[in-house]
């Protein structure tokens, strides 16, 4: 069975309310690793990565970056993939509708004949995705722990970037501002209603993991809690 790994919903049957707001229960994700042994060199081609996300600042986010003219490889998360009319390298979701989405929509100007999108997951969804990913290094407190790890498909990113090597990753459309996504009227669909927890998860991470200095982002919470992308930090200076 699929485990989502947000914190706004939840699909494993069984688990009350409770239960699932109960801090104990939550874990801290600070590394992940491959289901399987994956040679990451075919698939890093710069040293910079462009981590997107579908919130409303997507747009602005990306435009400021590209003026930096940085060479980046693109880590697209969820529908962000649509925004770019060039090929991407990285696709990553963690809900399998999402999966069967990026199947129907995937056209010629994101993935053009010979290109090749790796695309993420977490868990072993084999056909669907290319690369399936589980937690690193972690001893489960509780069952319940196993099926209700804390995060968004962001932070999602942002573990297998790392783990892919990627020495400056910057995020693009990653607020947490809760107003909404980039393709569409905040009124049109309901945009994810973070929760304290998911903020303290992103603050977690910048306090205890050390490769967290490797991660800034151009907006929003995002960048209040892990720092200020500038072009003066992604060339080291």
């Amino acid at each position: 069975m699929l485990q989502v790994f947000t914190a706004w919903k939840y699909k494993k049957r069984g688990i009350s309310p409770e239960q699932r707001m109960e801090r104990r229960n939550l874990a801290l994700i600070m590394k992940l690793k491959p289901v399987r042994d994956v040679d990451f060199t075919p698939c890093v081609n710069n040293s910079t990565v462009l981590l997107t996300g579908d919130g409303h600042t997507l747009p602005e986010d990306v435009k400021a970056f590209e003026a930096f003219h940085v060479k980046h490889d693109v880590y697209c998360v969820n529908r962000s993939a649509l925004y770019f009319q060039r090929p991407i390298n990285h696709w990553c979701a963690v809900d399998a509708e999402e999966a069967m989405w990026f199947s129907e929509n995937c056209n010629g100007a994101i993935k053009p004949p010979g290109h090749t999108i790796i695309r993420h997951t977490f868990g072993d969804m084999g056909i669907a995705y290319d690369i399936g990913w589980i937690v690193d290094e972690f001893e489960y407190e509780n069952e319940l722990q196993k099926h209700m790890w804390l995060g968004n498909t962001g932070y999602f990113g942002i573990l297998t970037s790392i783990a892919m090597g990627y020495k400056k990753i910057v995020l693009a459309g990653m607020p947490m501002d809760g107003l909404g996504h980039w393709y569409e009227h905040p009124e049109d669909n309901p945009p994810p209603q973070w929760l304290g927890k998911c903020y303290q998860q992103w603050m977690d991470f910048k306090m205890k993991v050390p490769d967290s200095c490797k991660v800034r982002s151009l907006c929003g919470y995002s960048a209040f809690i892990l720092g200020k992308a500038t072009k003066e930090w992604i060339n080291g200076k």
